[in-house]
């Protein structure tokens, strides 16, 4: 038996979610890159730095709420644990099955983006403070990201069916 550090697990497991997700290998790029993310998320912790996923969380919950109180109308504030099981369902759901939870609704490739690009924000949040490898695929990835204008299709894909509805 040897001590493995989870600094060192995590880093494989975002060299691991990048390979997998450069050969459209979606499910398993999202399961290992939030995976990573975690484990990169706990030692952020330990540093007392905000991880992606409580910054982005934190962000939606204040858009939200501030939206919300805008309309003028009585609301219940949206909270963290709302916009948290929003953020991590496809992956929750991607690794628990039930007796009827069979299948997930979900855009496999933008899902694995979105945790990649977390896990990524954590490594690179880490190097300061850790001596890290370089991640094989972390440049391609967020070049490939950026030139990729992929914000106004999952939008479409995401409230295409909401808009529908009020439609008909």
């Amino acid at each position: 038996m040897q001590d493995v550090r989870k600094i060192d697990m995590a880093v494989q497991q975002l060299q691991d979610a990048l390979e997998a997700y450069f050969k459209q290998r979606y499910h398993s790029a999202l399961v290992l890159a939030a995976a990573s993310e975690q484990l990169f998320a706990g030692y952020m912790n330990l540093h007392k730095m905000e991880p992606a996923y409580s910054s982005i969380r934190r962000a939606v919950v204040k858009i939200a709420n501030d939206l919300k109180s805008r309309s003028g109308a009585a609301f219940e504030p949206t909270t963290e644990k709302d916009i948290g099981g929003l953020l991590n369902r496809a992956y929750n759901h991607s690794h628990h099955a039930g007796k009827t939870d069979l299948e997930v609704r979900m855009n496999p490739k933008f899902e694995a983006q979105e945790a990649i690009d977390r896990a990524i924000s954590n490594f690179d949040s880490l190097l300061l403070t850790y001596d890290l490898p370089e991640v094989a695929g972390a440049q391609r990835f967020i070049e490939e990201s950026l030139a990729e204008s992929r914000f106004d299709a999952d939008v479409e894909e995401l409230l295409g069916p909401v808009v529908c509805s009020l439609e008909a």
